[in-house]
């Protein structure tokens, strides 16, 4: 039953249209499923990260997170704006279809998601939300592990879904004005997480 819960926890993080889920489509549109995949795979590690959290130190870092949620939520929102910020401006410079395809490619998607999931206002109030539900007397590092894969699974199933998304609207959409267009509204909208985690 605990495996289930896990599941479908990790389902409901993903499943969440947050800054992290218009990332990883936005990838999936400008570099293609590889790119999208890596950056769902990281994401959806972060998730892992925070189920072994969950069910190891669980109730102390609910607590510290609660204590000083205020500075951590400014901290957070930063990194979202200024991603977004660093988004927004390459996404306004006119470059040519194979140098945008050269210049992403040097990025490492899977480790950038990862960071930036592990620091996303949303992934930490969604664990905060569920933890209590979660958090039940887990021994033994196996039981552990096996938590977090399903949260893990649950998470990775719906990131793979967003990248295969955003790689289909790619392969449809071949137009660069409309692609830069919904690059620009994805920069602003992870601007506007960032902007909402100040109130």
């Amino acid at each position: 039953m605990e495996m289930v819960k896990a599941f479908i926890f990790g389902v409901t993080i993903a499943i969440a249209v947050g800054p992290i889920a218009i990332l990883i489509i936005n990838r999936g549109l400008n570099s293609g499923l590889k790119s999208g995949a890596l950056s769902g795979v990281g994401a959806a590690l972060a998730d892992f990260t925070y189920g072994i959290i969950a069910f190891t130190l669980g109730t102390v870092i609910v607590g510290f997170l609660k204590t000083n949620q205020l500075y951590f939520s400014y901290a957070t929102a930063g990194v979202l704006f200024l991603f977004g910020a660093w988004m927004l401006k390459g996404s306004l410079r006119e470059t040519p279809p194979t140098e945008a395809k050269q210049e992403v490619g040097k990025g490492n998607y899977l480790l950038s998601t990862y960071l930036l999931t592990i620091v996303n206002p949303l992934t930490i109030i969604l664990f905060l939300g569920f933890s209590g539900q979660l958090i039940s007397p887990v021994t033994g590092f196996v039981d552990i592990i096996l938590l977090a894969a399903a949260i893990f699974s649950g998470s990775l199933i719906i990131q793979l879904m967003l990248a295969f998304f955003g790689a289909s609207l790619g392969r449809f959409i071949r137009n660069r004005s409309v692609i830069r267009l919904l690059n620009i509204a994805s920069s602003i909208l992870i601007i506007g997480f960032g902007v909402a985690g100040l109130f």
